[in-house]
């Protein structure tokens, strides 16, 4: 009997050993883990997980310190008076029954952590924090969903019926939702390919309204708000922008300028006249000195000439033109001066 005393006072030691190691051990693993991307869930996970292994250790300690004769000869007498052995039948489902909880849990820390590497990441390509959200939380479903169905496997379900019922949820939710999905498709694409981004200055097809063009304020899942020149939000759906034609005005920064001089019969000298229009343009430091500006007749009539004329600016610096439009009006005071290309006027 004293030996067993003995054994036990080990057994007490040795769990409270590796209980203690393992909360320290958790503790430090938390430290290191708060400081890198993985979620918070996940991290407290994964300490459980540390503490659980070093008593699990610990237990195979304790079997080792009692010998199997002694063992047996407790589980009988344990059995004789509580009739436990019934619990070695159901070891199987509790074994199951705390694995599934391990998925369930490892797999909520998971997606969480997915979804704060996708938010992260996706805010480089400036993604409304919205749309990020949004995907994040999706993966992160996806993730919880591979985990509830791993649990299903587990307990050796059938996931027919449920995949049965799923299904046909998402063929009716499909066509009830089709347009809408038909955005949302358009607006993975954008985000994808991204043809444009927050701040830029687009052109695209308004039907009836005409060509839009403004500034892209926001780039969703289903549509595009872009805020015009004249001072308008416009909300286009993202399948418009998909199916169209979209100019990006700010993806270079240079603009070409067209403007068209008429000037009399008399006025106009073939060698000068140009000659003269390209000097005026050269001493005006905002005009870009490559490419260079031409001069070129475009029209001839017996009253007037007419010459048009090319040059390129940096975009947004439309103020540019008025001064050629003065510099020029003050050389050539009867000609007509005709604005045909304002590097966009936005």
């Amino acid at each position: 009997m004293g030996i067993q005393v003995q054994q036990l006072i080990y057994s007490i030691l040795t769990l409270l050993i590796t209980g203690a190691a393992g909360f320290f051990l958790r503790r430090l693993l938390v430290g290191r883990l708060r400081q890198t991307v993985l979620d918070d869930w996940l991290v407290e996970t994964l300490g459980v997980m540390v503490i659980l292994l070093l008593l699990a250790l610990g237990i195979v300690v304790v079997i080792s310190i009692w010998s199997i004769s002694n063992l047996q000869q407790l589980w009988h007498s344990f059995a004789g008076n509580l009739a436990i052995e019934k619990l070695a039948n159901y070891m199987g489902d509790v074994w199951t029954v705390i694995l599934s909880a391990f998925i369930l849990v490892l797999g909520i820390g998971v997606g969480r952590t997915v979804s704060k590497i996708i938010i992260r990441n996706l805010a480089e390509n400036r993604i409304d924090i919205n749309m990020r959200t949004l995907i994040g939380r999706m993966l992160s479903f996806v993730v919880l969903g591979i985990a509830i169905f791993w649990i299903l496997a587990l307990w050796h379900l059938s996931i027919e019926t449920p995949l049965a019922i799923l299904g046909t949820i998402t063929v009716a939710f499909t066509f009830a939702i089709q347009d809408i999905l038909k955005d949302l498709v358009a607006g993975f694409y954008i985000l994808i390919e991204r043809p444009f981004h927050i701040g830029d200055e687009i052109s695209i097809e308004g039907g009836a309204a005409g060509i839009l063009t403004g500034r892209v304020e926001d780039v969703q899942l289903r549509a595009t708000k872009v805020r015009l020149v004249s001072g308008e939000e416009v909300t286009i759906p993202n399948t418009r922008i998909f199916s169209t034609t979209v100019i990006n005005n700010t993806f270079y920064g240079e603009r070409r300028v067209t403007l068209t001089i008429t000037l009399p019969q008399e006025q106009y000298d073939r060698e000068q006249t140009p000659a003269r229009i390209l000097s005026i343009l050269r001493e005006i430091d905002e005009i870009i000195p490559k490419p260079e500006p031409v001069a070129t007749i475009s029209g001839y009539t017996r009253e007037a000439v007419t010459l048009t004329v090319r040059f390129w600016i940096v975009h947004g610096q439309s103020g540019v033109i008025a001064d050629v439009l003065h510099a020029l009006r003050n050389a050539f005071a009867e000609a007509e001066l005709t604005v045909q290309e304002s590097a966009g006027a936005i």
